[in-house]
């Protein structure tokens, strides 16, 4: 019997990725449709198409011909998905798959970030008030939905591991806690977790002390005087230690770190700039140098949600658990753009012949799986004039 052989498969076909990825989505978000032509396969590769558009649900499917209609599709989608909960937990399986195996079998700490964003919504509640979150005026409205991300920070990578839908009322530590549980379950170790401004409060920092997690975020600053002011009165950047405050919690004294810094002309402005951070578990005799320079490296989540903005499917609808889905959808190929940058080039051939290569980037990765939906469901070739149209 002859020995079986395998070949190495080099070149990935936009065909090939947009399969894969409807496969995986098929397999964690089971979609069962009854009394319908519509496969779940084919509502996959549309809502695929929707997001690298950046269109809604009814525009793909106009814009392909061989497609079903928009009401159609939403008529069978919509009652197929499971509940908020449920999808949260499908989403999150889909993100932690994405990860390299090799990085579950490392014992070394990496570093993680936690951020909430916030996309603006118009309208009121589907079902519950909780629904929707209040905030600063932002795109012409104070309503929005909320999400919370837990970010794994490593190689100059930032895969999203977690995605949670964040309700009116929840509180941050909350928020905290239930992502640092997944962190747990994952089994991963944490050597450094870099929060936002927000989450800055006597109660997030008592469970981050609590759990002995090292942890960096900045110490906001509130009013217009007072606060932790008094800690920017030094020639040069130091570090103390500084007592937070709060009605229920009560008093909390943390380590500190006042950084001076200078514009230098950045932002068209000159003088001094200060910057205040909490810290715990860090190395001894840090310099405090690297306090700026590590924290900066949680600026590349607002990246990763610049992408994801940049891949999400655009919908008017209220219910939650449809937005939901394209959030989620959205930072899934996120992931799978890093991945891509990480391992492929555009252009390369399998028999190593000259030619152009170029790197992956979000827009050839949108415009690959564009391509392979146009070749299932057909495109608009050319625009039908309803008069004669005098083009030069």
């Amino acid at each position: 019997m002859p020995k079986t052989t395998f070949k190495t498969n080099r070149e990935v076909a936009p065909m090939q990725l947009a399969q894969v990825l409807t496969t995986i989505m098929q397999r964690y978000v089971p979609l069962e449709f009854e009394h319908t032509r519509i496969s779940p396969e084919e509502a996959w590769q549309i809502l695929t198409y929707a997001s690298v558009t950046r269109q809604t649900i009814e525009a793909a499917c106009a814009g392909l011909p061989q497609a079903p209609s928009g009401n159609r599709l939403r008529e069978v989608l919509l009652p197929a998905l499971p509940s908020l909960p449920e999808l949260q937990r499908q989403i999150n399986r889909i993100l932690r798959q994405q990860l390299h195996p090799s990085l579950f079998k490392k014992k070394r700490p990496f570093q993680f970030a936690i951020d909430l964003t916030l996309i603006p919504y118009h309208g009121q509640a589907q079902t519950a008030d909780d629904e929707v979150m209040r905030g600063e005026a932002k795109a012409g409205t104070t309503h929005f939905h909320g999400y919370a991300t837990l970010s794994l920070v490593h190689d100059k990578r930032r895969y999203t591991l977690m995605l949670i839908f964040v309700r009116l009322g929840q509180t941050m530590v909350e928020v905290v806690r239930q992502l640092l549980d997944r962190l747990k379950r994952l089994k991963f170790k944490v050597r450094r977790l870099y929060l936002d401004a927000g989450f800055c409060s006597v109660a997030v920092l008592k469970t981050l002390r609590r759990r002995k997690v090292p942890h960096l975020l900045p110490i906001p600053l509130r009013g217009k005087s007072g606060g932790v002011r008094i800690l920017f009165t030094r020639p040069k950047s130091y570090s103390g230690y500084y007592t937070l405050h709060s009605p229920t919690e009560g008093a909390w004294t943390v380590k500190a770190v006042a950084l001076r810094r200078y514009f230098k002309g950045r932002y068209h402005k000159h003088g001094i700039q200060w910057f205040a951070y909490a810290i715990s578990g860090l190395p001894r005799h840090t310099p405090l140098a690297h306090v700026f320079e590590w924290y900066r490296r949680r600026f590349g989540i607002e990246t990763s949600y610049r992408q994801m903005h940049h891949l999400r499917a655009r919908t008017t609808s209220r219910n939650p658990v449809w937005r939901f889905l394209l959030v989620g959808l959205a930072f899934i190929l996120v992931n799978l753009y890093i991945t891509l940058r990480r391992s492929c080039v555009v252009g390369a051939s399998a028999d190593n012949s000259p030619r152009l290569t170029l790197p992956v980037s979000l827009d050839r990765l949108a415009t690959a799986l564009r391509q392979a939906t146009e070749l299932l469901f057909g495109s608009q070739p050319a625009f039908i004039a309803r008069q004669p149209v005098l083009l030069s």
